[in-house]
């Protein structure tokens, strides 16, 4: 359909044309446009040179205001679509090759849930906008009558109790998903948990950026826990948002909550320490964690949440795009492992995130406290970065790479943090050159002393010759791609490092963020809610152990997580007896997870991320091989239906309840079948 309007700009365009809809293939009516050789929902066009298949979509969701109030789109109207625009999805679907391609088109999307996005077309000449779509996916599911609701949720990373100090408080928070071009959503879904805004003025938006909202009226906001059948509930599930019917919406409104405000206020009395006494509902491991903090915050003018804002707003000011999840994600890898590396494709940003880490701790000036090393492919042994001993002159011949004297140098300032960069540290072999820091990486703290030469050498160096103890002012990090022309890790190594890998962000969401780039903390602060302090004071090792909760072994797991990891290690040792789920690994995972970082006494990141965050990158980047031999495990993934189908790690994955599914392990085996069904093999 056709309207005569004012050209809308590129701004208003594009926030348009970044909204979900849902849909359903429309009504035989007199109304649809005549564009077809019938008047019917889908048919063929009139002109069948070339021919071409036209298609109507009836919106059964919300849809952007500026369409209806600027526009002055009829809910009524419907949006087209030609086989010709959504060619690569229909081709996925094998459509296009079926004998009679109409029928098919009406099978497959007749009765059914459509998930697409407006894609505005302005006609010069009569100076009016045509509504297209670009469709994302049908739902297999049949439809259900009446209108839909969006239904946003926050990004993983916010646990419930973080989300309702910031709608408490009024604070700004980001809907990835959604955007303001829509009606206020009247749900959203944060871990585990729906918020019913049962006003719709309790929300409001920004002036700034069209992704970030406010509650105006905490007081209206009802938290309501995540129903057990959610997922049958939901309909249209992608990425950060979903679906609900306007009767499941009711049941909803219905259910049992509990105002976010009077939660509170009781969280605050029972917090609250009585003057001259300990607060006696404090349970043990809570008295003991509360400990922690009050003797950190003493020894600390930084708080630890206040150090991921800083590094946050540093990525932000230098507009690159990583998300919360990632900076938390490679905080905590450094706090409790010895070695983290950063993975992905090129140009994802693994080494400018290991450059934004070093500078957020105050090293990036400080070039004696920052050492990269360039890895070579000629890197054999460790020589290469070390150096070597001459036996005739009894004088140790420092590398180039000059990483002796400077662990020497942190060795000698205990109280000063120091990071090794090793950048595409697999082009040479990590198992060669690397060999002696993986075996120190095995010994206890205090216990990692780097042996230089042989202790019956004649050297005449008395510092060289009692070698260097790699304290844990140290960092080590390195980068890694994964293709041909790398190495492999081998699973000593990786027994021993947290794996990474960084996805690409869209392109779409880069630029926004470029769009809002940050000229000042106060901005920041103003659109993130977020505080910073002492932004450009030196985070010492002092400050960064105060951080650190010291290792608890599988205390600090729960039994249901044990058994997760006894049954993975089953799995995966009953295809390879040499890899699985070690003691170590399965200690090291309990201490990632005790370790994330808090505000105000509550974790950054739900429990259960941060759990698939390490079965992701402690367990499952060791599988690898040939389809032949892992595709069982992993899972098949069939390119024509685009659908995965799991194998034994995910079917024991599945087993768990909803709300604590390991999505990003899941996500991650999909990946790796994708790779056996087009390569033969996964890395």
């Amino acid at each position: 359909m056709t309207t005569t309007i004012t050209r809308l700009n590129e701004l208003d365009k594009r926030e348009i044309e970044n909204c979900y809809i849902i849909g359903k293939l429309a009504e035989e009516s007199y109304e649809l446009p005549r564009l077809g050789e019938e008047l019917k929902p889908i048919t063929y066009t009139s002109n069948k040179d070339p021919e071409r298949i036209v298609f109507y979509i009836q919106a059964i969701s919300p849809e952007p205001e500026l369409l209806l109030n600027k526009l002055g789109k009829s809910a009524n109207e419907v949006y087209i679509s030609f086989d010709t625009h959504s060619r690569r999805y229909f081709e996925s679907k094998k459509l296009n090759n079926a004998e009679n391609r109409l029928e098919a088109y009406k099978e497959h999307l007749e009765n059914k849930l459509i998930l697409f996005k407006p894609r505005l077309t302005y006609d010069d000449k009569k100076a009016t906008y045509h509504y297209n779509i670009e469709l994302i996916f049908v739902d297999d599911e049949k439809l259900e009558k009446g209108t839909y609701f969006p239904v946003p949720s926050m990004a993983k990373v916010t646990t419930s109790m973080r989300f309702k100090k910031i709608l408490q408080e009024g604070k700004p928070f980001q809907l990835t998903s959604y955007n303001s071009y829509m009606d206020l959503p009247e749900f959203i879904v944060c871990d585990r948990h729906v918020y019913h805004f049962t006003d719709p003025d309790a929300l409001k938006k920004s002036q700034t950026n069209p992704n970030t909202f406010y509650c105006n009226d905490p007081k209206v906001v009802i938290e309501i826990p995540l129903p057990e059948n959610w997922s049958y509930m939901t309909k249209g599930v992608y990425k950060d948002i979903s679906f609900i019917s306007y009767d499941n919406a009711i049941k909803v409104r219905d259910m049992d909550g509990k105002p976010i405000i009077e939660d509170f206020e009781t969280q605050n009395k029972e917090t609250e320490t009585p003057k001259g006494g300990s607060n006696s509902k404090l349970l043990p491991s809570e008295f003991d964690s509360e400990t922690q903090d009050q003797k950190a915050h003493l020894n600390n003018s930084i708080k630890e949440h206040n150090f991921i804002y800083r590094l946050d707003y540093l990525a932000r000011k230098k507009n690159l795009s990583y998300s919360l999840e990632d900076l938390i994600n490679f905080h905590t890898s450094l706090k409790t492992s010895h070695f983290t590396i950063l993975g992905g494709m090129s140009g994802t940003g693994k080494t400018e995130l290991a450059n934004l880490y070093a500078e957020a701790l105050g090293l990036k000036d400080k070039k004696s406290n920052l050492k990269v090393i360039s890895v070579k492919p000629s890197f054999t042994e460790p020589s290469d970065i070390l150096g070597f001993f001459n036996h005739q002159s009894g004088v140790f011949m420092e590398s180039e790479t000059g990483l002796v004297s400077f662990l020497k140098n942190a060795e000698k300032n205990p109280n000063e943090l120091f990071m090794v960069l090793f950048d595409e540290m697999n082009l040479g072999q990590v198992e060669h050159y690397f060999s002696d820091f993986i075996s120190i990486l095995e010994f206890s703290k205090g216990e990692q002393r780097l042996e230089l030469v042989s202790p019956n050498s004649l050297c005449y160096q008395p510092e060289i010759k009692e070698g260097i103890l790699i304290g844990d002012n140290v960092l080590f990090v390195g980068t890694a791609n994964f293709d041909e022309t790398t190495k492999d890790f081998s699973n000593r190594l990786l027994d021993r490092a947290n794996v990474i890998r960084l996805d690409k962000p869209s392109f779409v969401e880069s630029k926004r963020k470029e769009e809002n780039s940050l000229n000042s903390t106060s901005q920041y602060e103003e659109e993130e809610g977020n505080e910073l302090k002492n932004i450009t004071d030196t985070i010492n090792a002092d400050m960064f152990r105060g951080w650190i909760t010291e290792e608890r072994g599988l205390q600090s797991l729960k039994d249901a997580e044990l058994d997760l990891l006894d049954r993975i290690h089953e799995e995966i040792s009953s295809f390879d007896s040499q890899t699985g789920v070690s003691f170590r690994i399965a200690k090291q995972v309990g201490h990632y997870m005790d370790n994330i970082p808090k505000y105000e006494n509550d974790p950054m990141m739900p429990r259960h991320v941060t759990f698939d965050y390490q079965i992701k990158q402690r367990i499952l980047s060791k599988i690898r091989g040939h389809r032949d031999q892992i595709d069982q495990l992993v899972g098949i993934y069939d390119e024509h239906t685009q659908k995965f189908t799991a194998g034994r790690l995910g079917l024991i994955i599945s087993e768990l309840e909803e709300e604590e599914e390991l999505s990003i392990s899941v996500k991650f085996l999909q990946q790796k079948a994708k790779e056996l069904m087009r390569n033969g093999y996964t890395l």
